[in-house]
C-alpha cells in the first residue's frame, strides 16, 4: 500500500517519481498560495514547501517559481528561457525579485526584476538590461511605445561610453547617469548618424514643453510634436533659431532637417524657414505670411529670387523683404509684388512719389519695367525712365534745358522746324549743369544721376541739352561745369543708346556784358565735341539776328521767333537731316 515513507516509489506518467519528489502542500492563504491557485494548471504541483527568509518567500513548482516580497506582492518566474537566464545571471541575489509577471509572446518573453530586465527570443541568448540602464528603461516604458526589446547587450562604444541599443531607442551612460533617446527623437538621432554624427551624445533626457518634446544633444536639439514628428536643429542654424525665440518664437518647431542648396543651406519650420548663404555665412529667415507664400510661388531659394538678403521690414502701410534677385513688397489691399532691387531702392527713398507697385517687375531688351500706382517706369543701365502718355519715338525731341526753353521757345520752334513734331520738354528755370533746380540743392546732372529727374522712356529722334547760362551767372568754375556736362552725356547715352545728342551753347549778345556767357558757350560746345556728340554754338545770336530781349538774358516771343529758323537750320545740319 502506498504511503509517505521517504523511500517509497510510485509510478507517475511514463516514469518513476521518488518519494522526495512527491507534490508538496500549497498554502491557501499566503501570497504565493493565492497566486498559485490562479495559475495551478500552468505551474503544476509544488516541488517543495514555501520557505521565507528575511521577509522574502519562495516556492518551486514544476513549471516555475513564485516569489513573494515582504509587502505581499507575488510574481512567477517561469521555467523557460527567462527563468533559465534568471538563474544564470545570479538569480534573486543579483537581480532582485520579479516586479511584474512575464510579458511578451511565447517566442519573445521578457520579465522585469528589481535590478534588471531579462529579454529572450528564439534567435539568441537572453539579453540582460541592468542597473542604471534598467532604471532608465523602466522610466520610459510607457513613453510612446517605450524603448522596446534590447537589440544587444550593453557595451562600450569606440569612445568608451557605455551604450545599449533597443528597438525603439538607445541608452547612453554619461557621468554615471543613463540618458536615453526614445521613439521619434531616437530615430531622428539615428538619421543624423547617432552619437558619432553632428548631434553627438544626448546631454540630458527629453523634456516636455507644453505638448511638445525636446532633447538637447552636444551638437544641437531634437524637437518633436504630434503634427511635425521629430527633427533636429543643429549649427549653424541653432543659434539663429534661438535668437528668434526658438520653438516659442515665430518659427515654431522644425518640420524637416537642414538641407544644402546651391550657394547655401536651409531649414524649414512651422512658421517659416532659415537660410544660410555660403558667401558670407549670414543666416536670415522668412516667416509665414503673404511674402513667404509669394516667395515659395516664385520657386523659393532655387527660383528667380534666390536666397534672402535681409529679414522682413515693416514700413508705413506694408512690409518688404530683400532677396538676392530682388525684393518682395507687400501692401494690404494691393498684394505682394516682386521688384528689381534698383527699382526698390528708388521707391524706398521716396515711397509717396510712385505709390505702391501694382505689378511684378518684368524685363526685356529695353530694361526692367515697373508699374506703380502713380507711374510706369523702366530701369535701363541704372537710369530710371518714365513711360509717358505719348509715345517717345523718332518724331520726338527731348529737351533738357533751363529758362531758355520757357514757353514756345526758340528751341521748341527750331526742333519742330527741323522735323520733330513731338516735343518732350524738361525745363528747369534757374538751373544748370551745376546750378540747382528750384526747390532742391542739386543741379540737373545730379538730379538725373540720382533719378530725381525721370526722363521719358523710348527712342526719341534727338535729345537736346541747353544749360550753362545759370552756371555762368553763379560763377561756377568752367572745369567743374564741363565735367558735369560730360557726366550728363554719359547718362543720356545709357538712357538713349540709339539717339543722337545735341548740346546747345549759351544764348548771348556780342557785347562785353555777355563775355562770360560766350566763354561758357565755347567751353560746353568744345566739351560736347570732345565727348563725340554734336554741338551748336549760339554765342552772339541775340545780336547777330537782332532778337528782342525781355530782360538781360531772356528773349521776347518775337525774339524766340527770330532765332528759331536759324536754330532749325543748324540743328538739321548737325543731324544731317
Amino acid at each position: 500500500m502506498l504511503g509517505t515513507v521517504a523511500l517509497v516509489a510510485v509510478l507517475a506518467g511514463a516514469g518513476l517519481l521518488l518519494a522526495w519528489q512527491l507534490p508538496r502542500p500549497v498554502s491557501d492563504t499566503s501570497a504565493i498560495g493565492v497566486l498559485w491557485h490562479q495559475h495551478d494548471a500552468e505551474l503544476g504541483a509544488a516541488w517543495n514547501r514555501e520557505t521565507c527568509t528575511g521577509g522574502v518567500c519562495r516556492q518551486d513548482f514544476r513549471a516555475g517559481t513564485i516569489y513573494a516580497a515582504a509587502n505581499g506582492s507575488a510574481h512567477v518566474v517561469r521555467a523557460n528561457a527567462v527563468g533559465g537566464a534568471f538563474d544564470e545571471f545570479g538569480g534573486m541575489a543579483s537581480l532582485g525579485l520579479p516586479i511584474a509577471e512575464q510579458s511578451g509572446s511565447a517566442d519573445r518573453p521578457w520579465q522585469a526584476f528589481q535590478r534588471a530586465g531579462i529579454f529572450a527570443d528564439g534567435d539568441g541568448d537572453p539579453i540582460l538590461v541592468r542597473g542604471a540602464l534598467w532604471r532608465s528603461w523602466l522610466r520610459y516604458s510607457q513613453e510612446r511605445g517605450g524603448l522596446g526589446f534590447p537589440k544587444g547587450a550593453e557595451h562600450a562604444d569606440r569612445r568608451g561610453t557605455v551604450v545599449q541599443e533597443f528597438v525603439n531607442g538607445t541608452i547612453y551612460v554619461r557621468d554615471g547617469k543613463a540618458v536615453p533617446t526614445v521613439s521619434d527623437i531616437a530615430e531622428a538621432h539615428r538619421r543624423a548618424a547617432g552619437a558619432f554624427g553632428p548631434l553627438g551624445y544626448p546631454k540630458g533626457i527629453q523634456r516636455a514643453v507644453g505638448d511638445r518634446l525636446v532633447q538637447e544633444f552636444d551638437g544641437g536639439e531634437v524637437w518633436w510634436s504630434g503634427g511635425t514628428g521629430a527633427a533636429s536643429v543643429q549649427p549653424p542654424f541653432l543659434a539663429a533659431y534661438h535668437d528668434r525665440g526658438g520653438a516659442g518664437g515665430a518659427l515654431g518647431l522644425p518640420t524637416a532637417e537642414a538641407s544644402k542648396l546651391a550657394g547655401g543651406a536651409m531649414q524649414s519650420f512651422q512658421g517659416g524657414a532659415l537660410y544660410r548663404s555660403d558667401s558670407d555665412g549670414a543666416i536670415l529667415a522668412t516667416t509665414a505670411g503673404d511674402i513667404q507664400n509669394r516667395y515659395e510661388e516664385l520657386g523659393g531659394p532655387t527660383g528667380e529670387l534666390g536666397l534672402p538678403a535681409g529679414e522682413k521690414v515693416d514700413v508705413t502701410g506694408g512690409r518688404y523683404q530683400a532677396f538676392a534677385g530682388g525684393v518682395l513688397l507687400w501692401h494690404e489691399g494691393v498684394g505682394v509684388f516682386r521688384l528689381d532691387a534698383e527699382d526698390f531702392a528708388i521707391w524706398a527713398a521716396d515711397p509717396a512719389r510712385f505709390g505702391w507697385p501694382i505689378k511684378d517687375s518684368w524685363t526685356d531688351d529695353r530694361g526692367a519695367h515697373q508699374d506703380w500706382e502713380k507711374a510706369q517706369t523702366v530701369l535701363r543701365a541704372g537710369r530710371l525712365l518714365t513711360v509717358p502718355g505719348t509715345p517717345v519715338d523718332g518724331s520726338t525731341a527731348v529737351l533738357i534745358c533751363d529758362s531758355q526753353c520757357s514757353g514756345d521757345s526758340w528751341i521748341d520752334q527750331g526742333a519742330r522746324g527741323a522735323g520733330f513734331s513731338n516735343i518732350a520738354k524738361f525745363g528747369y528755370p534757374g538751373s544748370g549743369y551745376l546750378a540747382p533746380i528750384g526747390g532742391s540743392t542739386a543741379g540737373v546732372v545730379e538730379s538725373v544721376a540720382r533719378n530725381r529727374v525721370l526722363l521719358p522712356e523710348g527712342d526719341p529722334g534727338v535729345v537736346i541739352v541747353t544749360l550753362g547760362g545759370n552756371d555762368t551767372a553763379q560763377k561756377r568754375p568752367t572745369a567743374e561745369v564741363t565735367a558735369a556736362e560730360g557726366q550728363l552725356i554719359g547718362l543720356l547715352r545709357q538712357a538713349y543708346p540709339n539717339t543722337p545728342i545735341v548740346v546747345n551753347g549759351v544764348m548771348s549778345r556780342s557785347d562785353a556784358a555777355h563775355a562770360a556767357r560766350r566763354a561758357m558757350d565755347a567751353a560746353v560746345t568744345e566739351e560736347a565735341r570732345t565727348q563725340g556728340v554734336s554741338a551748336i554754338s549760339v554765342a552772339g545770336w541775340v545780336s547777330d539776328y537782332s532778337a528782342p530781349q525781355a530782360d538781360a538774358v531772356h528773349l521776347t516771343p518775337v525774339g524766340h521767333a527770330k532765332i528759331a529758323p536759324h536754330y532749325a537750320e543748324a540743328l538739321r545740319a548737325v543731324l544731317g537731316r
